[in-house]
């Protein structure tokens, strides 16, 4: 499956938001500093997390996780970020069967993945290349 942008900047947005340990607000501009994200695009996607229940925002404040990234599995972040956009399913037409059967698969693969466990994965990576 290829990695759109969208979530890749949503895991980028999760993963800094989730080294707020003290729970501040954290403004867009910051996060996407940061994250060398283009502060628009930043924006549209936390906005997304938000509508997914995954971020808290408050006007005026910024963001924060609603969740812990334990808490957050993959196939969350995916909606949110991939799939809300996708047709609704009236007419069984090809492309939307191809879609369900898609999402139901995504859906089994990845319901237990948590962003933490991508977070885990990428330090253990890193880790093994400085021992080399």
């Amino acid at each position: 499956m290829k990695m759109n942008k969208t979530l890749a900047y949503g895991l980028a947005c999760l993963h800094y938001l989730g080294n707020n340990e003290s729970r501040d607000w954290l403004r867009v501009s910051e996060i996407s500093r940061f994250q060398n994200l283009p502060p628009a695009y930043c924006n549209k996607v936390l906005q997304a997390l938000v509508r997914a229940g995954l971020v808290d925002s408050q006007k005026g404040k910024g963001y924060r996780l609603r969740k812990k990234l334990d808490d957050i599995n993959v196939w969350e972040l995916m909606e949110a970020l991939t799939f809300n956009h996708a047709p609704e399913a009236g007419k069984k037409e090809l492309t939307i069967k191809l879609y369900e059967t898609l999402r139901e698969e995504v859906n089994h693969w990845l319901v237990g993945l948590t962003v933490k466990d991508i977070v885990e994965m990428m330090k253990e990576e890193e880790r093994r290349k400085g021992a080399e």
